[in-house]
């Protein structure tokens, strides 16, 4: 509304001013015109017969349609017009006398005394040897070039409604173009602020609105994202401390049971008692091999890659990890095969991470195996990348718990706790360090058939 404000003073002005130039233009174009007449006029009255001066002033005020004279000095008409509105009382006026015979050419427009209406008149010397002998005036009614004048003036006026019609209209249209996408800028920010993350914003231009529409835009889904990460992050830490929890109210349980039970005597012989203290240490051992976990992979989690890195041949390194755990698969009856190239395999690697990885792959395929089963490891190479495959022959992992897998304390079975002594962090280190040697892991399953645990490294030749 201001603008518009703005816009109707500035015209109204303008007309003002346009008004006076109009009348000051009309006035000096006349003024112009009736001194060059009145010049013609001096120069004919020096070289025309006095006889025909009279016929040529008669012609003169038709063509003009005003009356010409020609006076002396002291306001008598010498030729031409000689009606009762005379302009001879002019010699009457302050000053005006004064200014003929100085020489000047005079312009009036006003009452003059003895004439009835007002008159505009030029007066221009008339002179005869260097002396001024009188003057040429030509006059007519004012109120014909009042006429004139209104007329250019309503023109004008009228031009002028129209500019501030079609400037209203337009600075209407502009203001509310522009201020309909910062309203609804200012609607949608109210919103985020109430918790509606990621409002979007309707662009409908290319301008400056509308690339700040864009920039809105682009500032709310980062909100949004970085919202929902803040939340996630937050969710995760929740989880983690409930698990973490978890995990350790179980051994805390047993171990104080079992210490209050040997400080209270409820002890009956020394292999019971031998018992208990075995339960505690075995408790002690879970607890402590959960923090060293932990601490591992925060620790992990922080650096960006490993400080002792070599080439690893993975053909050996297969071999030596098989055999560790051959003694473990052995006692529940599953048969450990390893398949390797003959060619050699190298990596870029820490050998000890990588070795973490490996045995945590085998360690969950065996237990998670029947007795009487199979556990598979094969090395090779698949699209210049190398693979190490371990393949049990368990009762699977359903579909819908592959994803979930990789995160810490993850339970497929949520109803029993985790069976044996691990600390459920294993397939959360094994997927940070294959990430850490620029690789990935992945699991197929199918419930009953087993698992396939499959981890990609990039190869490369050693120097």
């Amino acid at each position: 509304m201001a603008i518009v404000l703005i816009v109707l003073g500035v015209f109204l002005f303008s007309v003002v001013i346009q008004a006076q130039q109009i009348t000051s233009l009309v006035y000096n174009q006349q003024a112009r015109f009736f001194i060059n007449e009145a010049q013609e006029v001096v120069r004919m009255y020096e070289n025309t017969e006095r006889s025909v001066i009279n016929e040529r002033l008669d012609v003169l005020a038709k063509f003009l349609s005003a009356n010409t004279a020609i006076m002396d000095t002291d306001g008598n008409i010498l030729y031409g017009q000689t009606k009762d509105q005379s302009p001879s009382n002019l010699l009457l006026e302050p000053g005006f006398k004064e200014r003929v015979l100085s020489g000047d050419n005079v312009v009036y427009f006003g009452k003059v005394v003895g004439v009835n209406e007002e008159l505009f008149l030029v007066a221009v010397p008339l002179k005869r040897e260097n002396k001024i002998i009188g003057s040429v005036v030509i006059s007519s009614p004012l109120s014909g070039l009042k006429q004139h004048v209104d007329s250019i003036k309503a023109i004008a006026l009228i031009g002028a409604l129209i500019g501030i019609v079609l400037a209203t209209v337009l600075s209407m249209f502009v203001s509310r173009k522009m201020i309909r996408p910062l309203a609804k800028m200012e609607e949608t920010a109210r919103q985020i602020t109430e918790g509606e993350f990621g409002r979007q914003i309707q662009v409908t231009s290319e301008d400056e609105v509308g690339r700040l529409a864009r920039s809105f835009n682009r500032m709310s889904t980062q909100l949004k994202e970085k919202i929902q990460a803040i939340e996630k992050l937050d969710r995760l830490r929740q989880e983690l401390l409930s698990d973490v929890s978890h995990e350790l109210r179980t051994p805390l349980t047993v171990i104080q049971g079992f210490s209050e039970a040997v400080l209270d005597g409820l002890v009956k012989s020394k292999e019971q008692e031998q018992l208990y203290l075995r339960n505690i240490i075995d408790e002690s051992e879970r607890l402590r091999r959960l923090v060293d976990d932990l601490l591992d992979l925060k620790g992990m989690e922080a650096a960006q890659t490993f400080d002792e890195m070599e080439y690893v041949v993975l053909n050996k390194l297969a071999q030596i990890t098989v055999e560790r755990l051959k003694h473990m698969a052995n006692s529940k009856e599953i048969k450990l095969t390893l398949t390797v190239p003959e060619q050699n395999i190298t990596v870029w690697g820490n050998i000890d991470r990588l070795k973490q990885v490996l045995t945590n792959l085998l360690d969950n395929a065996i237990k998670h195996s029947e007795a009487g089963g199979a556990v598979r490891v094969v090395l090779g190479m698949e699209y210049n990348c190398t693979f190490i495959s371990v393949e049990n022959s368990g009762p699977g992992i359903p579909r819908e718990e592959l994803e979930n897998i990789w995160e810490r304390f993850y339970k497929v079975d949520k109803s029993r706790s985790r069976r044996g002594t691990g600390t459920g962090l294993g397939l959360s280190i094994v997927k940070k360090i294959v990430e850490m040697h620029g690789g990935k892991v992945s699991a197929e399953s199918e419930p009953g058939q087993g698992a396939v645990f499959t981890l990609y490294l990039p190869s490369t030749e050693e120097a």
